[in-house]
């Protein structure tokens, strides 16, 4: 048996309405992880945010379409979705391979630049409360020197390489994001995907009214 306009019309509702909360749990989570991540990867956080305030805000749209029964806000909030959700797509994707991938690339680099009179890794090592990439013997075992950063206020060196901090780090401020963007995308799938179908509903509903 098919679902009955009626039926179709308080999907479409629930998800634009589950939307319009994950777009503000995406603001949120956001919002406090951008506070504790290091400001060169503040960007993507940033978009982010940005998104979760634009599904929220077209969520209200979809809402009033699907109440109204209007066919031009229907369509035009099914477009908007379907694109917000491939940006959504592509965001996570980029999400991944920054975190992942380039930040250590950025560790690797500054360590390739050290030498005895300059700290290419102070930022890294100030802010990860760590020395070197992997170990504090990295530097023994590139003959350079232990630099001030490697030590903390009581003049102990760090005994925890930069790459295993920056992760564990990472992974706890970045779960929480992680988590919600994929369920925006799940959101956003049933949003489109419901709203297009009553989209076609409603055109249905006009063509047999006009004969």
């Amino acid at each position: 048996m098919g679902w009955s306009p009626l039926m179709i019309k308080y999907l479409a509702f629930l998800f634009n309405f589950l939307c319009a909360v994950l777009g503000i749990a995406t603001i949120v989570i956001n919002v406090i992880a951008i506070e504790k991540i290091d400001p060169r990867d503040q960007l993507i956080l940033g978009i982010y945010i940005a998104v979760g305030s634009i599904v929220f805000l077209l969520s209200f749209f979809g809402c009033f379409g699907a109440i109204r029964e209007s066919i031009c806000i229907t369509w035009a909030y099914a477009i908007s979705m379907l694109v917000m959700l491939i940006i959504s797509i592509v965001l996570l994707f980029v999400f991944r391979m920054h975190f992942d991938e380039t930040s250590l690339t950025k560790l690797k680099q500054a360590f390739g630049q050290q030498t005895a009179d300059y700290d290419a890794m102070a930022e890294f090592q100030t802010l990860y409360e760590c020395c070197g990439i992997n170990k504090l013997k990295d530097y023994t075992d590139a003959s350079i020197p232990l630099p001030r950063s490697c030590f903390d206020i009581n003049e102990v060196p760090y005994k925890d390489g930069c790459r295993s901090k920056m992760e564990t780090l990472h992974e706890e401020l970045l779960t929480g994001p992680r988590i919600v963007d994929w369920m925006l995308i799940v959101m956003e799938i049933g949003a489109f995907t419901f709203t297009t179908i009553l989209g076609v509903t409603f055109r249905n509903e006009q063509r047999r009214s006009e004969y």
